[in-house]
């Protein structure tokens, strides 16, 4: 992983943040994304390992097929 060393003054717009944000030019192109350190999942470990013994997925050969009709 790349690590960038942000100038002060960014620094203090970065500590603002409470949530997951995108980062774009002036021009509106996604340059990355970024999520603070101390950002509290939405979900609990109990939640996600229900939801994970409950999922009722499709297989990856279906789903490839219908991607290669769409073609």
């Amino acid at each position: 992983m790349t690590k960038v060393v942000v100038d002060p003054e960014m620094l203090e717009k970065l500590k603002g943040l409470s949530e997951p944000t995108v980062f774009c030019d002036q021009q509106g192109r996604v340059l990355g994304h970024f999520a603070p350190d101390d950002l509290e999942p939405d979900i609990s470990y109990d939640e996600l390992r229900q939801r994970s013994e409950n999922f009722q997925g499709r297989p990856l050969s279906d789903l490839l097929q219908e991607w290669e009709k769409r073609k």
